[in-house]
């Protein structure tokens, strides 16, 4: 058995190109295209130059840029991004002093910093769109070099346009990373790309010693990573003399990731919250996951039921367990793996160069991840994006298999979806503008024709021609989307005068209304209060129809206040009155939902009773109602005579 091959290095990027057809090596059960290299200047005719192959990377990586700061916008999982809301709370109160986190600790590093960032900022640690932008930024970066990983690969080995564009478009564009990410919150892409870099690593002769560090990071940024030791198995007893040095280096790179953790003596509580409990954590056969237990047991059943009708004290319970049952399911798979492998590697058959040998490792890591979500109990429904993930890759470098990441993307988008509700009011504008872009395009080719598809091909050439457009990009789009979230995010609460005084100090003389209860500087429901995506310190939420009432202080002159439909609704129909001493002093223009506050200016004097009144203007379901930062002005105190 050679164990010194040089020839399974990945060639420099840009250095050669493929001429190939799918063939079916016989050495292997993974279909694979049989290699040819050609010096990339005779391949221009062919279909792409290493300038075109920078253009498409190029908009492709933009696309994925724009795609996932625009998706941020859409109403992700509250109970998960409620996590990282109160992950750096800790944080940020404590640093990592007794943190209860139960991620392993590369994540928890980031929101370290995150929680750091809110200190700079002085900004209230709340679940909004500002935690759920600074918590995602290691994921969309993930995205981003999982592009960047796929367009190496299919620049050296894509047999052709469509195979190149295929498999870039399905992973810059790809549905599943999206309702994991920037829809839902969730950071299930992040500890997959170390296993990619780990098994690339390891058919280089170059970089085979950084392959289990590499894989250590994964297993300390996400534990389910483990689902991959059978391939990183076959890969050690490979070349098992250096990777015994890589081993090595995996022990420093624990210590050094839980080194924070070491230094304030809470080694042992995050060690055991990360890789011991979560075990534990979830008594159920399936959390919401499309995969065998839906068919066995249903959703959410107990992992101790006992599957076929066997009854509990018969011998075989133990194994028909369901937990017991889909663990050996899942161990039976990845030991066929193993053994597999190790046959065609004691056998001299495991493919030598790429892209057969990285190829055959990406087919059993596939095969791997797909058990962990199908057999395993207590899988929640995001848990199929490793495959997802790895599918893209083995496509990139075997064009017959597209069907695999088509499948895994349709069941991850699918199962996820059906978990998540969408807020149309922050999809309509953007769907709006989309539609407003391609109705304008179409008209001006149809006034112009063939001179405006010429002008729009060579406008697209020569911009994502430019070096590092994609750079200069992500850097204007996470500026522009953070200092937006950053506004929307911070309360708005008006430096008072020393002869003024907020509304919400006086005590409520009277209140009633239809649904819930009079809430002081929060909305009905309890939530801060926000009104056209902006933050409000005071205020008073209420729910049409309703009636507050106060006794106003003496040498009361004027209230301002702002009025709106809070943003925990999409529409309503309310009219908002203030009245003084039974007469009108004040009303709005009709609310439904899509405007920003009403700013009003109230002449108070010589009135004693204030009341606030809000009236439905149809049906009163989700007429959600804020008075916003209400502030009573006192006739100024006199000024001394001099």
């Amino acid at each position: 058995m050679n164990n010194d091959n040089t020839a399974d290095n990945i060639p420099p990027q840009g250095q050669a190109e493929l001429i190939s057809n799918t063939t079916t090596d016989i050495s292997s059960s993974v279909q694979v295209p049989h290699v040819e290299f050609i010096p990339l200047d005779q391949l221009t005719d062919r279909f792409y130059s290493a300038k075109q192959f920078l253009i498409y990377f190029q908009f492709y990586l933009c696309a994925a840029i724009v795609a996932n700061l625009g998706l941020l916008f859409w109403d992700g999982n509250g109970g998960d991004i409620g996590f990282w809301e109160d992950w750096v709370k800790q944080l940020s109160n404590r640093g990592y002093k007794d943190f209860n986190g139960n991620y392993p600790p590369l994540y928890i590093h980031w929101l370290y910093v995150a929680s750091q960032l809110y200190n700079y900022l002085q900004l209230p640690v709340e679940n909004n769109l500002f935690l759920k932008y600074v918590s995602l930024i290691p994921i969309f970066l993930s995205h981003f070099l999982l592009i960047a990983i796929v367009h190496r690969l299919l620049k050296n080995y894509c047999t052709s346009a469509n195979h190149y564009h295929a498999c870039m478009l399905l992973t810059a564009l790809n549905p599943a990373l999206f309702m994991n990410g920037p829809i839902w919150g969730q950071v299930d892409v992040l500890p997959v790309i170390p296993v990619l870099l780990a098994i690339l690593a390891s058919t280089s002769k170059k970089y085979r010693a950084l392959t289990f560090p590499i894989y250590t990071v994964a297993l300390l940024t996400k534990f389910q990573m483990i689902a991959f030791a059978p391939v990183m198995g076959i890969i050690f007893f490979r070349h098992y003399k250096i990777h015994l040095v890589g081993c090595a280096l995996s022990l420093l790179t624990i210590v050094l990731l839980f080194l924070p953790s070491i230094v304030v003596g809470s080694f042992a509580q995050s060690f055991k919250l990360a890789y011991i409990d979560v075990l534990h954590q979830y008594g159920a056969t399936t959390m919401g996951a499309a995969n065998i237990w839906i068919l066995l047991t249903g959703n959410a059943a107990p992992d101790t039921v006992i599957l076929f009708g066997i009854e509990p004290d018969s011998p075989l319970a133990i194994i028909f367990k369901a937990k017991n049952f889909g663990m050996i399911g899942f161990f039976l798979v990845c030991l066929i793996v193993f053994l597999q492998g190790m046959g065609k590697l004691i056998d001299q058959q495991l493919p030598q160069n790429n892209p057969q040998n990285a190829a055959q490792l990406f087919f059993y890591a596939m095969i791997c991840t797909m058990a962990f979500f199908a057999l395993l109990p207590a899988m929640h429904e995001r848990y199929l994006l490793p495959a997802v993930i790895v599918s893209l890759v083995y496509y990139a470098l075997n064009p017959g298999k597209i069907i695999f990441p088509l499948l895994f993307t349709f069941i991850s988008a699918f199962n996820v979806a059906m978990c998540l509700g969408i807020r149309t009011s922050h999809v309509w504008p953007a769907i709006s503008w989309i539609m407003v872009g391609a109705f304008s395009y179409a008209v001006l080719e149809l006034l112009f024709g063939k001179h405006w598809s010429n002008f729009t091909g060579k406008l697209f050439s020569w911009f994502f021609a430019i070096k590092y457009i994609a750079l200069v990009v992500l850097v204007i789009g996470f500026y522009l989307i953070g200092q937006r979230l950053y506004l929307e995010s911070k309360p708005i609460d008006p430096e008072l005068q020393p002869h003024q005084l907020s509304l919400t100090e006086l005590p409520v003389a009277f209140s009633k209304q239809d649904y819930g209860q009079l809430n002081i500087n929060k909305s009905v429901n309890g939530n801060p209060l926000r009104a056209d995506e902006h933050r409000y310190a005071k205020g008073l939420g209420t729910h049409a129809n309703s009636i507050i009432e106060y006794q106003l202080p003496p040498k009361t002159k004027t209230i301002t206040v702002s009025v709106a439909l809070d943003d925990e609704v999409e529409s309503a129909s309310v009219k908002f009155t203030v009245w003084g001493d039974d007469r009108l002093l004040w009303e709005s223009r009709n609310h439904y939902g899509a405007e920003k506050p009403e700013f009003a200016e109230i002449n108070l004097e010589s009135v004693q009773r204030l009341r606030l009144q809000v009236d439905g203007i149809n049906d009163i379901g989700g007429d959600h109602a804020d008075w916003l930062n209400p502030i009573i002005t006192l006739a100024a105190p006199d000024t001394p005579a001099p």
